[in-house]
């Protein structure tokens, strides 16, 4: 039974290793798939004014845009109007966007009333950086518990071995949504922390139940 446990281990130390080498040079080559919303993009707000289905917008701007990466959403108190978000937006697009719409919903908007704002690139240690800190004192908080609760334990060896398994987690769910191409977002880096917290809670009783044995 031992052998087999032991053979276990050896072969998801073994995947584990592969998962976080093909992250690692996946990140290398190509980085992380960032939310196209937290990317440089060009918008065009549009205000229709009533009640529209999304997808009567979703069609024309396939229309306009073509293979371009497009995100709508609506805006406004009452939700009639719409956020046009665009990889990039030429004048002539426009031109062929405000028509459509216009022509769709009984609108009367100008192409020179309609503007094209550009959304500059959010770098992602800037929507991380908020979260570094409420982490780190989480992380000296469980830390502290841990050095009171089993101080009569090797202390040094049960924190490195908790510090290892919370590293390897992490980078194996980083290089899973590498590889898989995730779009990242801030969302992502939250439930990250909830999965390692949750991981660690887990250990902790385990090891609990076992030095009580």
């Amino acid at each position: 039974m031992d052998k087999f446990i032991n053979k276990n281990n050896k072969v998801l130390i073994l995947g584990l290793s592969l998962l976080i080498i093909a992250g690692i040079v996946v990140v290398l080559f190509k980085g992380f798939n960032v939310n196209f919303l937290l990317e440089q993009h060009e918008v065009i707000e549009f205000v229709i004014g009533k009640d529209f289905e999304m997808n009567d917008v979703e069609s024309i701007c396939s229309e306009v845009f073509k293979d371009k990466k497009v995100v709508l959403k609506t805006i406004e108190v009452f939700d009639d109007a719409v956020s046009i978000n665009a990889e990039s937006i030429t004048n002539e697009e426009k031109e062929n966007l405000v028509n459509k719409l216009n022509e769709k919903f009984g609108t009367t908007k100008t192409v020179d009333e309609v503007k094209i704002e550009t959304i500059a690139n959010v770098r992602m240690r800037d929507w991380i950086k908020p979260y570094i800190q409420p982490i780190a004192i989480s992380a000296v908080i469980i830390l502290a518990y841990i050095a009171a609760k089993f101080r009569e334990e090797n202390l040094l060896k049960l924190l490195a071995k908790i510090i290892g398994i919370l590293i390897v987690t992490i980078l194996s769910i980083l290089s899973i949504l590498a590889i898989f191409r995730v779009p990242m977002s801030p969302i992502y880096i939250m439930g990250l922390a909830a999965i390692a917290l949750i991981e660690l809670m887990i250990y902790i009783n385990s090891y609990e139940k076992k030095a009580n044995k």
